[in-house]
């Protein structure tokens, strides 16, 4: 298990290193977003500025940070670029999950690698079903010892900086049959870890990379597809099964996501004052009648911009708070199954204060808001990808409303 013992004063330093990497990927962001390719100059700045080992625990070698200290350097980091930065929210997810649930050696192994600067990533979802359908990639146990994993994930966020992969796929008998009932499906549905490594093309042993990333948004992202072709994962790269493990610890997930676009609502605000405050219609007659109208007087602008510091100061207190309550202890108190979708209520409702946000802004700024390039146009697509992320919102509301019908006896 993890174990943050980090102090304030300790997490200060690094969070101000935080806020210099995110000058640099604010700087870099508009190239990697119009070369719609990873941002491969933020590798080198990112490790040399250990942010990588914060939420490594201080007895293999990392910061010690916890689960509120990764999400205040991720919302910074995102504040800069979020595009970028949702490519390393890959790296605290993983780490989070995986050093949650890997055995005491395991952590000492791989955490130390981690704090030591090497980047983890997963992939996890596969095309037919997303990150919620059972895994079809199939771990054919072999007679040496291990396995090899056959078939390919859909979502390879940092494959292009990462040394270490994790992934979920069910292991099959020895001729790679899948369990044949439901109930064997889940139990067999197991979480890996091994070293990954490729060539300069994306090609490694058993394992490729094929650079399918071209979405709306997101583009310095580089996710991509991650084809496994009996690549091997040795006995001791097993970790548990992975519905049992990984799910009782995926605030990890949902968190994280969370702060990112935490980050991008603090970006959405900052341009939007910026540009507001200074921007003049010159003499105006219709809905405003003026010599000469300066937009930031204007009420509804004024309005607009109080309506989203509100929202930007609403999800930071929901974030901060479903941090600490997990750091706590008190969601212990929730009906075990809701835990989950109880806790990514901070993402959706984040995800849907940044998409308000990034749409309204480009209203109050106006047409030259949708230009290519200009940064409220970046916001608004990059914006979008918060929809997707599990859970979503209607996930969450089916989830927690086919609970609440099915036992309801839940007080809330």
């Amino acid at each position: 298990m993890l174990v943050s013992d980090m102090t304030d004063e300790e997490f200060q330093p690094y969070f101000e290193k935080a806020r210099e990497v995110s000058q640099y990927f604010r700087e870099i962001g508009p190239e990697y977003d119009v070369k719609n390719t990873f941002a491969y100059p933020s590798i080198e700045v990112f490790k040399n500025s250990g942010l990588g080992a914060l939420p490594v625990p201080k007895v293999h070698g990392g910061l010690g940070g916890g689960l509120l200290h990764a999400s205040k350097v991720i919302s910074e980091l995102s504040r800069g670029d979020s595009a970028i930065t949702l490519a390393y929210n890959m790296h605290y997810i993983m780490v989070g999950i995986a050093g949650n649930l890997m055995s005491e050696e395991q952590n000492k192994y791989w955490l130390g690698r981690v704090a030591d600067g090497e980047l983890v990533f997963g992939p996890f979802s596969e095309q037919r079903a997303g990150f919620s359908g059972l895994a079809d990639m199939r771990a054919v146990p072999q007679p040496e010892g291990g396995w090899r994993i056959y078939g390919k994930k859909t979502w390879g966020t940092l494959c292009d900086a990462a040394t270490i992969i994790t992934t979920n796929a069910t292991i099959t008998d020895a001729e790679g049959n899948l369990p044949d009932d439901f109930a064997g499906r889940v139990a067999a549905e197991s979480f890996f870890i091994a070293d990954f490594a490729v060539d300069e093309n994306g090609v490694g042993d058993g394992i490729r990379i094929e650079r399918t990333w071209n979405a709306l948004g997101m583009h310095a992202t580089g996710t991509h597809t991650i084809h496994f072709d009996g690549f091997h994962i040795p006995a001791d790269g097993f970790i548990c099964p992975w519905r049992a493990g990984a799910f009782g610890v995926l605030e990890w997930a949902s968190l994280m996501f969370a702060s990112i676009y935490l980050g991008m609502q603090y970006r959405v605000l900052e341009e939007a004052r910026a540009t507001l405050s200074k921007k003049t219609l010159g003499a105006t007659f219709g809905a405003i009648v003026a010599a000469e109208t300066q937009v930031a007087s204007v009420g509804h602008i004024i309005d607009g911009i109080g309506d989203m510091a509100s929202r930007v100061e609403l999800s930071r207190r929901v974030l901060y708070r479903t941090c600490e309550e997990v750091i706590s202890g008190a969601d212990a108190d929730w009906p075990a199954e809701l835990r989950f979708p109880y806790i990514g209520l901070a993402k959706t409702f984040i995800a849907d204060n940044v998409l308000h946000m990034t749409r309204h802004a480009m209203s109050m700024v106006g047409g030259s808001s949708f230009r290519r390039g200009a940064i409220f146009e970046r916001l608004y697509r990059d914006s979008a990808a918060s929809m997707f992320q599990p859970l979503n919102a209607d996930q969450s509301r089916a989830y927690i409303g086919e609970q609440l019908l099915r036992t309801p006896d839940h007080q809330g």
